[in-house]
């Protein structure tokens, strides 16, 4: 059973703290700060698999990470074995199909020596179901804030972004129950 936890990232002093989208108090804080941008943010995503951490506190925070996930996610299903950029810094997340049920997930640097920063062996199904559920979270509390309404925006993003977001969601769940009955 997987369990996908997302946290915004606060700095202060340097240092990164973690804001769950459960804490609503401190959300809407992030949120009405004037510096806040919602085109790009800093985030942190958790992933645990049977009680298990597979992403957790030790690897990097990113700007944007369930675009990374979704597009991961989308390359994966049209077939494709996955190794794209993960965040702004120079990491990697990979994809690997083992055989009809199983992957291997990995972030890793992109650099000499690799440093590996997570890796497991996943059934497919659900963690993609998870991190789909994940993501259609994340952007529903983005519309349930009213983000990309209230704030200003640049001119190259809609403001109905999280609901094209959640519509790219609804169709890759469509495409994940097609291809793994």
């Amino acid at each position: 059973m997987f369990q996908i936890s997302t946290f915004l990232v606060e700095m202060s002093d340097g240092e990164e703290h973690y804001i769950s989208l459960d804490d609503s108090l401190k959300l809407r804080g992030i949120f009405e700060h004037r510096k806040f941008t919602p085109e790009y943010i800093h985030m942190h995503i958790m992933i645990q698999f049977n009680n298990q951490i597979v992403v957790g506190n030790d690897i990097p925070s990113g700007l944007d990470l369930w675009n990374d996930y979704i597009l991961g996610l989308e390359k994966f299903l049209n077939g494709e074995n996955v190794e794209i950029p993960y965040g702004i810094d120079p990491y990697l997340m990979k994809l690997t199909s083992i055989n009809s049920n199983s992957l291997d997930f990995s972030i890793v640097g992109d650099w000499e020596p690799v440093k590996v920063f997570a890796e497991a062996i996943l059934p497919k199904r659900e963690f993609f179901e998870a991190i789909l559920d994940g993501a259609a979270q994340f952007w529903n509390t983005l519309i349930d804030y009213k983000v990309f309404e209230e704030k200003e925006i640049k001119d190259t993003t809609a403001k109905e972004y999280p609901k094209l977001m959640i519509k790219e969601i609804e169709k890759l769940s469509g495409k994940v129950k097609t291809l793994f009955k």
